[in-house]
C-alpha cells in the first residue's frame, strides 16, 4: 500500500517558493540592511606617550607625557528618519592625571547610504551652529571601495581627501588603509594675549596669538562593513603671532587606538561579515540549487501524471504524435478516418 501521490503541481510551486526566496534574500533583504543605524552607542580611546604640550593658563611646556583622547558616539534617533541619521560625537584629550588638554563636539546629519553629512536637523561643531560639515560624517560607507573619499575632520573643520593606500591586516582581518594629511590651518584665535617672554619674545610685552593644526590621520576600514577598526592620528598644533611666525609647539602627539578598542571593532566587523555569508551568499545559493533541482522532478511527475489508466482499466487518454491530440482517436475502436464501423446483425463490423 502506498501513500498519497504527490501531484506535479506541488513540485512546480516548491521550486518557485526557493527561487523567489532566494531572489528575495540577495536583491531585498542584503540591500535593505546597508543603511547606517539610527542609534549608536560606542566609545573608543587612543593614547600616545611621550607626547608635549603648552598649557596656555600656566604659561608651561611639558614634554615626555602620555595622553588620552577618549571618543563617545551617541545617535539621536527621534532626529533622524528612514534616509538620514543624527550622531553627537564628543572627544576629550586628557593627561594621565586627568587634566583637559583639548576638546571637542558636534552634531552630525549624514546620509544612511553614502555616510555623507547633511545640512539639517540643528548640526554644530564645537560652539559654531554654522559650521559647513561636508564630506563623510564619521565612517566609510558600506562595501567601501579602494579609492579617495571626502571625509570631514573636526579639528580643521574642513573636508579633506582620505587616499586609499593599501590593503593590509587587522588582527587577521583584511581591512583597507586610508590616510589624509592636512595642515597648518589656523583653528582658533587664543582668548586674551600672551606674555612675549613665555613666546621666546621678550622685547614683546602681551601678543595676541592663533593656534594652527596639522593632523595625519591614518585609519583601517574592515571593506565589507564600511567599520573603522583601527585609528592612528598625529597631531602638531602651534602657535603664531600676528606676523604668522610660528613661536610656540602647543601640541604634538602620535597617537593610537588602544588594542582592545581594535579587537573589539574587529569583533563587530566580522560579525557583520558572517552575517553577508549566509545572507547574501550562502543561503541564496542554497535555496537556488533546491528550487532548480526541483524542476526536473516537476517535469518528470507531469509526463507520469498524463500517462496514468483511466476509470475501469481503460487506458489514459493522451494524445500523441500518433492521434494528432484527438481525443476521439484515442477511443477502442476508433478509426482513423472517424467515427466507428456500425455492427451488422451478425455482431460483426461492416
Amino acid at each position: 500500500m502506498t501513500g498519497p501521490r504527490v501531484p506535479w503541481t506541488a513540485f512546480a510551486a516548491a521550486s518557485a517558493f526557493f527561487v523567489t526566496l532566494a531572489a528575495l534574500l540577495r536583491l531585498y533583504v542584503y540591500p535593505s540592511a546597508l543603511v547606517m543605524p539610527l542609534e549608536q552607542a560606542r566609545t573608543y580611546r587612543m593614547t600616545a606617550s611621550g607626547a608635549q604640550y603648552f598649557d596656555t593658563a600656566t604659561l608651561t611646556s611639558h614634554a615626555g607625557v602620555s595622553l588620552l583622547s577618549t571618543t563617545t558616539v551617541s545617535g539621536d534617533a527621534g532626529a533622524g528618519g528612514p534616509d538620514t541619521a543624527v550622531w553627537v560625537e564628543f572627544t576629550s584629550l586628557t593627561t594621565e592625571g586627568g587634566d583637559r588638554i583639548d576638546y571637542h563636539e558636534r552634531r552630525t546629519a549624514f546620509d544612511r547610504r553614502t555616510g555623507l553629512a547633511v545640512a539639517c536637523c540643528d548640526g554644530y561643531v564645537d560652539d559654531d551652529p554654522a559650521a559647513r560639515q561636508e564630506g563623510l560624517a564619521f565612517r566609510l560607507p558600506f562595501r567601501a571601495e579602494p579609492r579617495t573619499y571626502p571625509m570631514y575632520d573636526v579639528l580643521l573643520r574642513t573636508a579633506v581627501p582620505l587616499r586609499y593606500e593599501r590593503q593590509e591586516r587587522v588582527f587577521g582581518r583584511p581591512a583597507y588603509r586610508y590616510t589624509y594629511t592636512a595642515g597648518p590651518i589656523r583653528i582658533e584665535d587664543v582668548p586674551g594675549q600672551l606674555p612675549g617672554k613665555a613666546l621666546g619674545l621678550p622685547k614683546w610685552r602681551a601678543v595676541n596669538v592663533a593656534r594652527y593644526a596639522e593632523v595625519t590621520r591614518t585609519i583601517w576600514v574592515e571593506p565589507e562593513s564600511g567599520l573603522t577598526v583601527k585609528v592612528r592620528e598625529h597631531q602638531r598644533q602651534t602657535l603664531r603671532t600676528p606676523d604668522g611666525v610660528e613661536r610656540k609647539v602647543a601640541l604634538l602627539a602620535d597617537l593610537d587606538m588602544m588594542p582592545e578598542d581594535v579587537a573589539d571593532r574587529v569583533a563587530d566587523a566580522e560579525a557583520f561579515a558572517r552575517w553577508v555569508l549566509l545572507v547574501r551568499d550562502l543561503l541564496p545559493g542554497l535555496f537556488l540549487a533546491a528550487g532548480l533541482a526541483l524542476v526536473p522532478v516537476a517535469l518528470r511527475r507531469r509526463r507520469r501524471d498524463g500517462r496514468r489508466p483511466g476509470p475501469a482499466g481503460e487506458p489514459a487518454v493522451r494524445p500523441d504524435a500518433e492521434t494528432n491530440g484527438d481525443p476521439a482517436a484515442a477511443r477502442p475502436g476508433a478509426e482513423a478516418g472517424g467515427e466507428p464501423a456500425a455492427a451488422g446483425a451478425d455482431g460483426e463490423r461492416k
